[in-house]
């Protein structure tokens, strides 16, 4: 499964365009300068939160987060609920 870019991305659009942003975090991303784990975690996290935002139930989201990303049910509680990763989403919400 590839790495989703677009918490970066979404991140980096107030520096610069969108197209530009998409090639920052993929350069990013095939330098190793990106956490891969905390990147997926960060996308399920997002993912969680756009499906609550339209109304679907929180355990519903996670349970279908396990299956999008093929990750255990814990593995998206654990990303859902990282301090870090809502400080993030808390961010793109701005």
């Amino acid at each position: 499964m590839s790495i989703d870019t677009r918490p970066i991305e979404r991140l980096l659009v107030g520096l610069c365009p969108p197209l530009r942003a998409r090639r920052i975090a993929q350069r990013l991303l095939s330098a190793s300068l990106l956490d891969r784990a905390r990147l997926r975690d960060l996308t399920i996290a997002l993912y969680v939160d756009e499906q609550t935002t339209r109304g679907r139930a929180k355990t519903e989201a996670l349970e279908q987060a396990a299956i999008d990303f093929d990750c255990s049910y814990s593995t998206a509680c654990r990303a859902v609920y990282d301090a870090t990763n809502q400080q993030t989403i808390k961010q793109l919400h701005k």
